[in-house]
């Protein structure tokens, strides 16, 4: 059974915005914190308390690890030639203590390949029902099969865009939003859903059927 107070944070490897997620941390309580290999680096800095700690840890300096081993954090490692990459592993690692959510922090910037790799991740979580999200300064990147609500006043940022994370999304219908839609079919290439916004104080999407990659964006 999912803990609904059980919300999990994982700092992963790639760019980190050091004073977003410091502001982001003290507003969220989380249950756990898992840093994934060079997001140990990023943790240590600002002095994030870690539940676990995995990687191949080919970016961590071993004084760091050091450190962490005497406080008795318990440290998986991996070799650097494996099959999955450490944000995979943090994420089953993370779906292994039933959160109620998981929000991934450092799962974007200048590599696109391992960007795209970790939208693809949120399928794992979906697939249990777990609420998971890719965060950065800008985005807030998560999917979705089912009907769902938005507050205008809690949105992460003033825009929101859709896309097909398959072929197509049929039934798509949007009420609330500056261009509402009524029952359409979203193909693959269709640039329809993207830079909405909310003008009532909630916002409906539903969807007959389909996943949807949703990005709550800001300038």
């Amino acid at each position: 059974m999912t803990n609904k107070m059980n919300k999990t944070l994982i700092i992963t490897g790639g760019y980190i915005d050091e004073n977003f997620l410091k502001e982001w941390f003290t507003k969220e309580n989380y249950r756990m914190i898992i840093a994934a290999d060079r997001g140990l680096m990023v943790a240590d800095r600002l002095n994030l308390p870690l539940d676990f700690i995995v990687g191949d840890f080919d970016s961590v300096s071993k004084e760091i690890l050091q450190k962490y081993e005497k406080l008795s954090t318990p440290i998986q490692t991996f070799p650097r030639e494996k099959d999955k990459t450490d944000t995979q592993i943090a994420i089953e690692l993370a779906l292994m203590h039933n959160p109620s959510s998981i929000d991934i922090i450092g799962a974007t910037g200048s590599r696109m390949d391992h960007i795209l790799a970790n939208l693809h991740l949120l399928l794992l979580p979906l697939q249990l029902n777990v609420d998971a999200s890719i965060i950065d300064a800008h985005n807030k990147i998560y999917l979705k099969t089912k009907r769902f609500h938005i507050k205008k006043d809690t949105q992460f940022g003033q825009f929101l865009s859709l896309l097909p994370f398959h072929e197509k999304v049929t039934g798509l219908t949007m009420k609330g939003f500056k261009y509402p839609l009524d029952r359409v079919t979203l193909d693959f290439d269709s640039t329809l859903c993207i830079s909405n916004e909310i003008v009532e104080e909630e916002a409906m999407v539903d969807l007959v059927e389909g996943i949807l990659i949703v990005i709550e964006a800001r300038d």
